[in-house]
């Protein structure tokens, strides 16, 4: 009993004798999981009592033309409190550029016309499906009331409105959890039960891999095994220690979920499964270990482990009622829908019952394997000498020198930056190219939860309902593009993506200057000292990003590729606007630092300063390539603007002035002119636009913007001309 007591601390709390730990980004990204977990479990509480902090939805504008006589009476008559009605006359009644304006004035989604002829014709902006709803909803509340009130004054009988109650005792409802709130309901199918498997998986891999395969790196094991210790009590003793260990995050998680909403039971539920599979998982963890000679085997053997596991997940939330049934007494799927079906108040205990039992048959089995392994000689004894070892060692070592002195001679110079990375090439590009973008999707996803959290649930299911229904590709930019067109409308959504890229800046700070030991003048071209030369190169990138944007606004205008429509942002807009400017601030600073000021001079130390400026353009427009509308041009003029930016970050030797050039690009070509921003609309802009009528796509960039239609590529092949003629001279006013 001593001896499995030591061997359960030793495994539990040094995680054996190898003393490998899981990388630095696998312990972020468990970190920042967690705190995904914790945001949901607040934000789900928010949401359960959202209707005591929500202001009540002011009424919808409605402009309405040549209303009758009669329509003006039965207003008059009935009280509507969700709709203004504003009475207006015109002759024509398809003039959709005077309704335009006039929609954007009264900041109104929706525009009623009556015809000479008693017909009523209905028009909303096109940019968004949700404006759908408005029209749908106007009639139901508005004009089939006003239907029956034309009945009742001719003296023709009317249906009432109130449907006949239908009392049904003793039936029950075939959706059994139908009074679980969706977005609740969504999250015990999709994400909790994910985020339980991932913890046991990732905390018994950094344990449970080190304990034997580790001590036998060290060539420790040997010794173990002359020890009087039974091979049962070896395997055991590790076993619980990982196990143990395990148990710490699911703890944790379990913990949160009791201050949820969801049921005490269905958490405690929860946590024994856990509990259950977590042996399960140690068992075979150290299973693979006792294969192994080193660490990094043991890693790499569990990897496709790892992928079932994911994959078990992945299948089980696409539709679980398929899977319920024999697959509730499977191992893993009955943990994963025993989970997910306590949290939501529908226990199966026969499932639990079965799942466990069949999960613990396979957790004995991997012991009993395990320990006849351990009778073999092969599987445990190194029989290299020490000077053998030392030998190898210092050989290895030599090697991994020689390689590292070859990647640390830098072919070009951009800002001053000398590598300091010893990465082969694969690793190194597989880095650069990961990097940003685990980053953006991190971030991003997370800046989707508030603003989500803060609509009403119903629209959160519709949208989970209607990606299930995509096929293609296609339908999934399509959906994609509806619902980032509708969150871009929404303050919460802007500010939240705002603060998500003030994140990755700090974090590319902080690689700078603490992991890699450089200052951020040459780390990332971001000098802070002196602040009036900050200043100047920020009002420099202000002109720069503003004229060529203005530039191109005119070439369209002149040329009748647009029209201006009006002028001016509406009362209940200034918060959109305000949203933009600070999503725009950080958006186009982020950006920079990541390709121009972080990537860039990497790639330019090892590869050379054309390859460099080359590979960080086509990645930044690769970055761009699911937005809507992205074709062949906007690939040319995003590589070309790309380029423009890396030019001028180069000659000036930083990124200030690219970042500002960014920020006033964006900006000033979604929320002045109001076009489009790579496939984005602004929603909010002083300048109102809309395609003239002989517009061509080609030109304009159609519905991807300016950024894919002719007139940017003339503007910016001739700034690029401008800065490489005057090369010198920015050069010699950037020192």
């Amino acid at each position: 009993m001593r001896a499995f007591k030591a061997i359960v601390k030793n495994a539990f709390r040094n995680g054996g004798a190898g003393g490998a730990t899981a990388s630095l980004y696998a312990g972020v990204a468990m970190a920042l999981s967690g705190i995904v977990l914790f945001s949901i479990i607040v934000g789900a509480w928010f949401y359960s009592f959202r209707w005591y902090f929500a202001r009540p939805e002011p009424p919808r504008s409605v402009i309405i033309y040549n209303a009758p006589e009669a329509f003006k009476e039965f207003d008059e008559e009935t009280e509507f409190s969700d709709y203004k009605f504003v009475y207006k006359t015109h002759p024509y009644i398809y003039d959709v550029s005077t309704f335009s304006s006039i929609m954007k004035k009264w900041d109104s989604k929706l525009t009623i016309v009556f015809d000479d002829d008693g017909n009523i014709l209905t028009f909303y902006p096109a940019e968004d499906l949700e404006y759908t709803t408005y029209k749908d909803d106007f009639k139901s509340d508005v004009l089939d009331l006003y239907a029956n009130y034309l009945k009742n004054r001719s003296g023709y009988a009317t249906m009432t409105r109130e449907p006949i109650e239908i009392f049904a005792e003793g039936v029950e409802s075939p959706d059994s959890d139908s009074h679980i709130d969706p977005f609740m309901k969504t999250l015990a199918y999709m994400l909790i039960p994910l985020l339980f498997f991932i913890a046991a998986l990732y905390s018994s891999m950094t344990k449970g891999t080190n304990v034997i395969a580790g001590a036998k790196e060290q060539n420790a094991f040997a010794a173990i095994l002359m020890t009087p210790t039974p091979r049962i009590v070896l395997v055991l003793g590790n076993i619980v220690g990982v196990w143990m260990a395990s148990m710490i995050p699911a703890l944790i998680l379990t913990v949160m979920l009791i201050f949820s909403p969801y049921s005490l039971a269905g958490a405690l539920l929860s946590l024994l499964m856990m509990a259950v599979l977590s042996f399960f998982i140690a068992s075979l963890v150290i299973m693979i270990s006792v294969m192994s000679n080193n660490v990094i085997t043991a890693q790499t053997a569990f990897l496709p482990v790892f992928l079932i596991f994911i994959t078990v997940c992945i299948t089980s939330m696409q539709n679980p009622e398929e899977y319920f049934g024999v697959y509730e007494y499977l191992p893993l799927y009955g943990q994963y829908l025993g989970i997910s079906c306590s949290l939501l108040f529908s226990i199966n205990i026969g499932g639990i019952i079965g799942s466990s039992l069949s999960t613990l048959l396979l957790a004995f089995i991997c012991i009993i394997v395990s320990v006849k392994l351990l009778g073999s000689e092969r599987f445990t004894v190194s029989v290299m000498s020490a000077s053998d070892k030392e030998i190898v060692k210092a050989r290895k070592q030599a090697e991994r020198d020689k390689k590292k002195k070859s990647f640390l001679i830098s072919r070009s110079t951009v800002f001053g930056y000398q590598p300091k990375s010893s990465l082969n090439d694969v690793s190194f590009s597989l880095t650069q190219l990961m990097r940003p973008l685990i980053l953006l999707s991190l971030f991003q996803f997370i800046a989707l939860i508030p603003p989500l959290l803060m609509t009403n649930g119903e629209y959160l299911t519709s949208i989970m309902y209607s990606l299930k229904a995509v096929d293609n590709v296609s339908d999934v930019l399509t959906s994609g593009a509806s619902i980032i067109g509708v969150l871009m409308s929404t303050p919460a959504f802007l500010l939240s993506m705002g603060f998500g890229y003030i994140l990755i800046d700090i974090y590319y700070c902080l690689r700078v200057r603490i992991f890699e030991r450089t200052p951020l003048a040459s780390g990332l071209g971001l000098s802070l000292k002196p602040v009036s030369s900050i200043i100047k190169k920020y009002l420099i990138g202000m002109a720069v990003g503003t004229g060529m944007i203005g530039c191109v606004f005119l070439i369209l205008l002149i040329s009748g590729q647009i029209n201006v429509t009006g002028f001016g942002i509406s009362s209940s807009s200034v918060l959109l606007f305000i949203s933009f400017i600070f999503m725009w601030l950080f958006q186009g600073a982020c950006e920079e630092i990541m390709f121009r000021g972080y990537m860039m001079p990497r790639i330019a130390a090892r590869y050379g300063l054309v390859p460099a400026i080359a590979i960080s353009s086509v990645l930044f427009c690769l970055f761009h390539a699911m937005n809507p509308g992205f074709g062949i041009v906007a690939f040319i003029n995003l590589v070309l603007i790309s380029v423009l930016y890396a030019l001028i970050a180069y000659y000036t030797d930083s990124i200030w002035i690219v970042c500002a050039a960014h920020t006033m690009w964006n900006f000033t070509q979604g929320n002045i002119f109001g076009l489009e921003v790579s496939g984005n609309t602004g929603n909010v802009s002083v300048i109102h636009t809309v395609s003239g009528a002989n517009a061509d796509p080609l030109i304009t960039g159609g519905g991807f913007g300016p950024e894919g239609g002719l007139a940017v590529t003339a503007v910016t092949v001739v700034a690029i001309v401008v800065v490489v003629l005057l090369r010198k001279k920015i050069k010699r006013t950037s020192v």
